[in-house]
């Protein structure tokens, strides 16, 4: 029953009815048989009244006279009625007459408690005067009220009057629960059957009870069925979603493990955490290799280079964006170098994802493309361009306090022009491409040979701090040009060199002035006969021309 009363709503909510209504019933019922008690002894006491005014006259007459015969008989006369239990007639304080009702067997006593008011002391005392003067008292008539007749009468009417409470608390809380068990549970417990084997998915909803169509009921079974239809598009959306989702995975592990670009995931202190098999082979890595080795891969392979990448994920991280930065490094395995482009991005929790491509191809197309732009084409040596680039760098040098003095060589070829105009261009290309070579052959690897245009050239004697050396070298330069060079069988050449030489301190460097000052040097030969050299000094600050002239 207790389980019913838990699991079921219809046995509950008919419990709940008909327990309330028997409470109230039960309530209203004590409530009335109280009142009802009152009400019968106001008309015992009415009526016990009503007999002491029927037998006044006689009772006046009897005590007036003292007449105990008549006394007595009015006694027994009074004590006929069912209310009154004993009649005393006093007159002048003794027992005129009296007549007691013989007690009923197994009265209880106990039973006046739900009598309330009625108790032996409620004594009736009449005053009855003298027929012929109406101010003379002549006897008292005391009626004792018959308790347990006065009981039986209140307690049938006062059941009678309960029957009838609980009788109706009874029908109304019957046709109660018949109104809430056809209308309201018995509804509402064929919805939940049905909705315990609905099944969603198929795309089944509920039908809308009998006589409920326009109810709470009806539309709480819309609203289960709209719910139902938005669960299905919901499921379906959700199904298509996770299939499209494993479709993506797919694709995505296939393009992990698959891809010629290295993919990873390493966290803020640089330790990788995920990475796929292109990864291992572009830095020669075995994945077998130990776990800690492999984690700290990539700082090991940029070792002298960490704080670039910790800068590149620390910006990642705190500014949020993409970060990429060019590295040249050493594999471990092999004493291959090769050049790799870094690009790492945030992605949640502080984890970061990178990319890492081979660009060793690249950089040694760009390196070849760089030279190509730099070197003259027909000598082999650096162009104007070149030319600048050092300058430029130099004057970086110079402003980072890290250069040293160094010697620049202005160059002019004597008697070119007319070789190139009598022999043709060819024959002038070939003496270009022979002084190119006598020059590379004089001077240091380490200084800068650059050819600025038709038949001037410039060389830097880099780290000399010694005229004589550069003035040796200019003088073995003249000496070598000035020699004949054989262009066939048939045709031998002959060219010199006028040279401008200029000198810069590691205290100061103005590139401007330096080549101002050696195309002087050089043109002041030229004036002088050619085929020579003239030095110009520009040392900290302070410039001195020296006329030695050889």
């Amino acid at each position: 029953m207790l389980r019913l009363l838990r699991t079921s709503i219809v046995y509950r909510s008919a419990f709940i009815v008909l327990g309330i209504a028997l409470l109230v019933g039960i309530f209203f019922a004590l409530l009335s048989y109280h009142f009802s008690a009152q009400s019968e002894q106001e008309q015992a006491r009415q009526r016990m009244q009503a007999s002491l005014s029927t037998v006044e006259n006689t009772a006046s007459i009897a005590c007036f006279v003292l007449d105990q015969n008549l006394a007595a008989e009015l006694a027994r006369g009074l004590l006929k009625n069912g209310d009154i239990s004993r009649v005393q007639i006093i007159s002048e304080g003794k027992v005129l007459a009296q007549a007691d009702k013989t007690p009923v067997k197994g009265s209880n006593q106990s039973a006046l408690a739900i009598l309330p008011g009625i108790s032996q002391s409620n004594q009736l005392v009449h005053e009855v005067y003298s027929p012929f003067n109406p101010k003379e008292k002549v006897c008292e008539i005391h009626l004792d009220p018959n308790i347990d007749f006065i009981r039986e009468q209140s307690a049938a009417k006062a059941r009678f009057i309960v029957y009838l409470l609980l009788l109706q608390a009874l029908a109304m809380a019957s046709a109660a629960v018949y109104v809430v068990l056809t209308m309201i549970t018995r509804p509402i417990k064929n919805i939940s059957d049905r909705l315990h084997t609905l099944a969603p998915e198929s795309g089944d909803k509920l039908s809308l009870p009998d006589g409920n169509e326009k109810d709470e009921i009806g539309q709480l079974v819309r609203d289960v069925n709209t719910l139902v239809a938005s669960l299905l598009k919901t499921l379906n959306e959700e199904r298509t979603l996770r299939m499209q989702h494993a479709i993506g995975e797919k694709k995505f592990q296939t393009i992990f493990e698959n891809a010629e670009t290295g993919i990873f995931q390493l966290n803020f202190s640089g330790e990788l955490l995920s990475y796929n098999p292109a990864f291992l082979r572009m830095f020669s890595l075995d994945d077998h290799g130990g776990k800690d080795i492999i984690a700290n891969a990539l700082t090991s392979l940029l070792e002298g280079q960490e704080l670039r990448l910790h800068l590149m994920i620390d910006a990642a991280i705190n500014e949020a964006r993409i970060m990429s930065d060019d590295f040249y490094i050493q594999l471990a395995s092999s004493s291959s170098k090769k050049w790799i482009n870094l690009v790492i991005s945030p992605a949640e929790d502080g984890i970061l994802q990178g990319l890492v491509n081979d660009i060793t191809e690249r950089k040694s197309q760009e390196e070849s493309a760089n030279q190509l732009a730099v070197t003259d084409h027909l000598t082999g040596i650096n162009n104007r361009l070149g030319f600048e680039k050092e300058i430029s760098r130099l004057s970086r040098e110079y402003a980072n306090g890290n250069a040293q003095g160094f010697f620049l060589l202005m160059i002019d070829l004597d008697k070119f022009k007319q070789v190139n105009d009598s022999h043709g261009h060819t024959v002038g290309d070939q003496v270009l491409v022979h002084f190119s070579r006598l020059v590379s052959n004089t001077v240091r690897r380490s200084d800068f040979i650059a050819r600025l245009g038709g038949d001037e050239f410039i060389i830097l004697l880099k780290d000399l701090a010694y005229l004589e050396k550069a003035e040796e070298i200019a003088q073995k330069i003249i000496t070598l040009a000035s020699q004949p060079i054989v262009i066939n069988e048939t045709l031998c050449v002959q060219i010199g060199a006028s040279i401008g030489i200029s000198y810069t301190g590691p205290n100061e460097f103005d590139a401007s002035d330096l080549l101002r000052q050696a195309d002087a040097a050089m043109y002041e030969v030229k004036r002088s006969g050619k085929n020579a050299y003239r030095v110009v000094h520009l040392a900290s600050s302070k410039h001195q021309q020296a006329n030695d002239t050889i």
